[in-house]
């Protein structure tokens, strides 16, 4: 099969390699779409923190969002249960259901779960508790957001938003646009988004967010106290990955307000918060971890949200290498891969 690999940092390139063997507990997919996550690109040069750096050793294909069509079923799956040329979304990774974690709420800490093979393929290779059907008012391109839409409804329920509360998020980029989606249905009354790139906020207006603001030319917490009566928001994301938009989401909380870090920062960053200012506003600080638990939900949203316009750009396979390129130029939202 066709598959993009990085054997190197920085580089990723089209070659010809084997079909991943199917296991008797797993799905093979014929892969339709693949998003490219704002991870991918670190884990291109070899930057993210998750990973030791021995995993860097071995040639790797990468991605990890995606949608497809059922190829090869497991032998030990129950009869019935799939169809090949079954239409699928997928998770990236299956727990196991019987570690500490997974017995204690944290199947995202899972000691014994396995994961898919890379997406950024012609065909991957998915855990049976990974799989998630479609049903027909599902296209493939929008099933490809899954994952990311998975990932906003953790990152909502980790927020805490309430009905007729206020949200401010920063950054309009597909996690925050997504979470400003999200929080607009769980009931928040007054939205604010930040972003540099004036089409993203276009989109965050078109997508219901009140008011828009350019961080770099206007004063967003000015404007963030003005729209709040002088008092701040409820709750306060940030999905930018920007440690100073980070930072600055503490002076945007109201008082017993949430503040969420819902992006992913380098290893060796410290952000500096001031205790007696937590002491005597009453903030929670938390942050949010892929999506445990929350795949179905994200599933019934598909059809309910507005995810045609976050695709900005579709690249074929072959191309992947101008995929990371507009994700370089800061101005695509969500970039799907075609093999």
């Amino acid at each position: 099969m066709r598959a993009a690999v990085t054997r190197e940092a920085g580089i990723i390139q089209m070659e010809e390699v084997p079909e991943p063997e199917t296991s008797p507990n797993q799905v093979k997919v014929k892969i339709t779409y693949a998003g490219l996550c704002g991870t991918d690109p670190e884990n291109l040069e070899q930057r993210f923190g998750l990973f030791p750096p021995e995993v860097y050793k071995q040639p790797r294909i990468l991605g990890h969002e995606a949608s497809g069509t059922i190829a090869e079923i497991g032998s030990n799956i129950e009869k019935g249960k799939f169809s090949i040329g079954q239409r699928v979304a997928m998770n990236f990774r299956g727990s196991c259901g019987a570690c500490y974690y997974c017995q204690n709420g944290m199947e995202h800490y899972c000691l014994q779960g396995s994961g898919a093979t890379g997406c950024f393929a012609e065909y991957a290779v998915y855990p049976e508790s990974a799989i998630y059907p479609l049903t027909d008012d599902i296209p493939l391109d929008i099933a490809a957001l899954l994952e990311p839409v998975s990932v906003a409804v953790h990152g909502i329920d980790r927020a805490g938003v309430k009905t007729g509360g206020s949200v401010a998020i920063c950054g309009g980029g597909p996690i925050g646009l997504l979470c400003l989606e999200m929080a607009i249905r769980a009931g928040a009354a007054k939205t604010l988004l930040s972003e540099p790139i004036a089409e993203k906020r276009a989109l965050a207006k078109k997508l219901g967010a009140d008011i828009v603001v350019d961080p770099f030319n206007e004063n967003l917490e000015e404007v963030g106290k003005k729209f709040t009566d002088g008092r701040g928001f409820n709750t306060v994301i940030d999905a930018s990955g920007s440690v100073a938009a980070a930072k600055q989401c503490i002076n945007l909380a109201d008082n017993c307000g949430t503040i969420l870090w819902a992006a992913v920062y380098g290893k060796d960053v410290e952000i500096g918060v001031s205790p007696f200012l937590m002491y005597a506003k009453e903030l929670t600080i938390t942050s949010t971890y892929v999506s445990p638990y929350s795949f179905p939900r994200a599933l019934a949203m598909l059809p309910r949200l507005e995810l045609k316009s976050l695709i900005t750009d579709v690249v074929s396979l072959k191309d992947i290498q101008k995929a990371f390129e507009l994700h370089k130029s800061g101005k695509s939202i969500k970039i799907l891969i075609k093999p």
